[in-house]
């Protein structure tokens, strides 16, 4: 695409100037598409798929493996699309730290909108494919990473409201002078559903097997907000503690079992995941921070509060 034939939206999306029809076209292996920013895009693999979006590899002109995001319409209008990618684009350009996905481009190609960002590795769920894979190996590695990126979020007024094993990736930081050495880092990505902290409502779309008990009934366990994450970050350490993926019913959530299992496990952990799993939102780990001074604590056997749940 030309970028002549191209014009800036009030939000700084490029587009074309007519647009005669609104379905999307996904692009094909080999295939090279040139943003208007000049960058020419060589499309390598279909990644994956999520609920609003396809995932496909590709490189740029400076040979950087990279992720082109794709949205899905979804039965929405053009511009309720576009809207939505301006929304992510402008998280992602605002929320910029080590530990988050790193965005380079973002554009509409053929009625397509596109969101280039850094190719990680993989998801927390391919660290449970290891052989005899022991999670409490990685905790501290996983905890430092994602707890440093989610303060940054939350200091800068944002909520993720997503945070799984599938939305924290693992990557290897390229050693520019000997290709065959790298170091391993954790980050978060997908912020489609993230909100400013104030924004943070039940009616805020999240998977159902992720909502945290104020949640489901906040009458009862506290007010939304940033402490959600916190929850979703309790229930990531607590699976790589017992080195399996768990999911737990709407019943055991309101039961608080994610706690009691937090409860079992050995100092500091069952101290500091036991906290950031209280069903009871002002009873919960406040802060990033607190949680990872929690998991580095040489504190042990401190009682636990019996309305603290």
């Amino acid at each position: 695409m030309d970028a002549d034939d191209t014009e800036e939206t009030d939000e700084g999306v490029s587009r074309p100037d007519n647009i005669p029809k609104r379905s999307i076209s996904l692009p094909e292996v080999g295939q090279q598409i040139q943003s208007p920013n000049g960058n020419v895009y060589t499309f390598t693999d279909r990644i994956g798929e999520g609920h609003f979006s396809l995932v496909y590899g590709c490189t740029d002109l400076w040979k950087n493996r990279l992720a082109a995001k794709i949205f899905k319409p979804l039965g929405r209008n053009f511009e309720d699309v576009e809207k939505s990618v301006i929304e992510e684009r402008n998280k992602l350009l605002f929320l910029r730290h080590p530990n988050i996905t790193y965005i380079f481009d973002a554009f509409v190609y053929n009625d397509t909108f596109y969101v280039i960002t850094e190719r990680c590795g993989s998801t927390l769920h391919d660290l449970f494919k290891i052989q005899n894979f022991d999670g409490k190996v990685w905790i501290y590695a996983v905890a430092r990473c994602l707890l440093q990126g989610l303060e940054y979020i939350h200091q800068n007024g944002y909520a993720h409201q997503d945070l799984h094993f599938g939305n924290v990736m693992y990557s290897f930081v390229q050693d520019e002078l000997i290709s065959e050495k790298s170091a391993m880092t954790f980050k978060i990505a997908d912020f489609g559903i993230s909100k400013l902290i104030t924004d943070v409502s039940p009616e805020n779309t999240r998977a159902q097997w992720l909502l945290p008990p104020e949640a489901l009934n906040s009458s009862e366990f506290g007010p939304l907000d940033q402490r959600i994450d916190i929850y979703h970050v309790g229930l990531i350490l607590l699976q790589l503690a017992y080195s399996a993926e768990i999911q737990f019913t709407r019943e055991q959530i309101l039961d608080g079992a994610p706690r009691h299992l937090a409860q079992d496990l050995e100092p500091p952990f069952s101290f500091a995941l036991e906290k950031a799993l209280r069903r009871h939102v002002h009873f919960r780990t406040a802060s990033a921070q607190e949680l990872w001074r929690d998991i580095n604590s040489e504190t042990t056997g401190l009682p636990l509060l019996d309305r603290a749940t």
